[in-house]
């Protein structure tokens, strides 16, 4: 957020992250995270496959809520409904997974802003916008 701020002095996303930081529990309330290895940039273009098996590259990997992953193959579709139900049959869908991915989504339209351009603006504000309501 910072970067941005600073880049852009763009007053509506700031205004925005001050009401979205404060929704942000509530979206975890009751919830048991168990950190997960997460591949951190899971999208088509980071995955392949030969005869064998999946392949996948480029990580920036960390723990953390298995939920992340699924956030970037959102912004760049990809991974067909094979791929989610197989996900899901080892990690069901919790309550609350699709505001959560959308709160996942502004860090990933956040990063690309960054080191991309502002062409991600509209993208962010409006799922900030959506969150907020």
């Amino acid at each position: 957020m910072a970067m941005i701020e600073k880049s852009s002095g763009d007053r509506e996303i700031r205004e925005l992250w001050s009401h979205l930081q404060l929704k942000i529990p509530e979206m975890f309330k009751n919830m048991e995270i168990v950190p997960a290895l997460l591949h951190g940039d899971l999208w088509r273009g980071n995955v392949a496959e030969d005869d064998t098996s999946p392949i996948m590259f480029d990580p920036a990997s960390f723990y953390g809520h298995s939920e992340y992953d699924l956030a970037i193959g959102r912004i760049f579709p990809g991974f067909g409904s094979t791929f989610y139900s197989a996900y899901h049959s080892k990690i069901p869908k919790a309550p609350g997974l699709e505001n959560r991915l959308k709160l996942y989504q502004v860090f990933h339209y956040m990063n690309h802003w960054n080191h991309f351009g502002s062409e991600y603006r509209e993208n962010l504000l409006n799922i900030m916008r959506g969150l907020v309501k």
